[in-house]
C-alpha cells in the first residue's frame, strides 16, 4: 500500500529530526575522504586484487521474501548498505530517519538509479515483520530493501561489508557506498545529513572502475 499524504509527511518529520541530530554529531563533513575501494576480502579464486567480494548469501527481506544479498540486491547497482537493529533506541533511528531524507532527496531515482539496502544486526530477533515495521516507521518505499535471516549468513554478509559486530548495540553507524558494475566502494557515516550520502553515492558513480570487469559472486 502506497503511503498517503500524513504518512509522508511523516516520513519528513523524522528526516528533519534526523538531520538535526546527525548535524549535532557531524556538524560539518568535509570533502569526501580518501576511496576506499575494497569494502570485502578478494575471493581465493579471483585475480589477485581484482574486484572486492561481495557474499551472495540468502536472506529475508521486509516482505518475507528470500533473496540473494548479491545477485538480488547489489549486483548492477549504486547502492548504499547499512546495518540497524530494531530494539535499537540510539543511532539506528536516526539512521531510518537520514536514509528517509535521501529517499525524498532520490525522487524516482530510488529503486531506479540507487537502491538503498538496511542488513539486521540482531537477526535472531529481527523478524521480517519488525523489520517492515522499522521501515514503515522511516517511510521506507520501493527501491529500500531492509533484510534479515540466518544468523551464518547474515554475519557473513556485515562482515564482508565491513559493518559486522559481535554485540549490536557497539556497532558503529557507518555505510557501505558502491558502484558494484565498477568495483568502487567507500564507507561514510551514516549520521551525517542526507543530502552529503547522496552526494557520496553520485561521487563514487562518477569515478574510473576498480579492477578487471568481470562479476563477482
Amino acid at each position: 500500500m502506497m503511503p498517503g499524504k500524513s504518512h509522508g509527511w511523516s516520513a519528513l518529520g523524522t528526516a528533519a529530526l534526523a538531520l538535526e541530530l546527525a548535524c549535532r554529531l557531524a556538524p560539518s563533513e568535509p570533502e569526501p575522504a580518501p576511496l576506499q575501494r575494497t569494502v570485502a576480502p578478494v575471493r581465493a579464486d579471483a585475480p589477485n586484487g581484482s574486484r572486492p567480494t561481495i557474499p551472495d548469501e540468502e536472506l529475508i527481506d521486509q516482505d518475507g521474501r528470500r533473496v540473494h544479498f548479491y545477485s538480488d540486491l547489489i549486483r548492477g547497482k549504486r547502492v548504499l548498505v547499512n546495518a540497524i537493529f530494531t530494539r535499537c533506541q540510539a543511532t539506528c533511528p536516526v539512521q531510518g530517519g537520514v536514509l528517509a531524507g535521501m529517499q525524498e532527496i532520490l525522487g524516482e531515482r530510488l529503486g531506479r538509479d540507487v537502491h538503498l539496502v538496511t542488513v539486521s544486526l540482531d537477526p535472531t530477533y529481527d523478524t521480517p515483520s519488525r523489520m517492515k515495521e522499522f521501515g514503515a516507521r522511516h517511510g521506507a518505499r520501493p527501491g529500500w530493501t531492509l533484510v534479515t535471516g540466518d544468523e551464518q549468513a547474515v554475519s557473513t554478509v556485515l562482515k564482508a561489508m565491513d559493518l559486522y559486530a559481535a554485540k549490536p548495540a557497539e556497532h558503529t553507524p557507518m555505510a557501505a557506498i558502491g558502484n558494484e558494475p565498477t568495483g568502487v566502494w567507500m564507507k561514510a557515516l551514516n549520521l551525517t545529513a542526507p543530502i552529503e550520502l547522496v552526494r557520496k553515492i553520485d561521487y563514487v558513480a562518477s569515478l574510473e572502475p576498480f579492477g578487471s570487469p568481470e562479476a563477482v559472486r
